[in-house]
């Protein structure tokens, strides 16, 4: 992974998150975080009592860590197409997740059968067609009992109804900093 955040990093980042939702209700002042310009493809995530509440993130991304923690937090609570906005006593109960995406591996992906045999559970996958992608972080893995299922889940999530020869795959290892656990 391209970080190695403290705990106390880690604790930053993570209030980062959490003040730039709040500054919706209560403007203010968010914490300054000590990054540079250090750039990192990063998706953010907030679950309510175990069950994802929103999940928005950049695969592509050009701005600097701090900046990208809390613009995404930002579009999580408030511009996931899935949910309606967080309200502030949501916000009270949520558990947010910062995943930072490692660099993207090409995989085999001639068929489908070479692509799930080559699947390592515990790595994300990104799938990309004729301009559309999607994504699956590390921790779908969680949910899921197969690399068959991890695929039928993406390409469900991509709009894919079917196998195509255009399909590129690559996967991706996460540096995952949540609220609730130590490093």
């Amino acid at each position: 992974m391209p970080l190695s955040p403290s705990a106390e990093e880690q604790r930053r980042w993570l209030a980062l998150a959490r003040a730039s939702i709040a500054s919706d209700w209560h403007p203010q002042p968010l914490p300054q975080l000590e990054l540079g310009d250090q750039v990192a493809d990063l998706f953010v995530s907030l679950h309510i009592d175990g069950e994802l509440r929103g999940c928005i993130g950049a695969t592509n991304n050009d701005r600097p860590l701090a900046q990208s923690i809390a613009y995404l937090a930002r579009q999580c609570a408030f511009a996931d197409p899935r949910f309606p906005p967080l309200t502030e006593a949501e916000l009270a109960r949520c558990h947010i997740s910062i995943s930072v995406l490692g660099p993207k591996r090409p995989l085999p992906a001639t068929d489908r059968t070479t692509l799930e045999a080559a699947l390592c559970p515990g790595e994300g996958l990104l799938l990309r067609q004729d301009g559309r992608q999607a994504i699956f972080l590390p921790q779908v893995w969680e949910g899921v009992s197969s690399p068959r299922e991890f695929v039928d889940a993406l390409m469900r999530k991509g709009g894919w109804q079917h196998w195509s020869p255009r399909m590129q795959a690559r996967s991706f290892d996460c540096l995952v900093v949540q609220e609730g656990l130590e490093p």
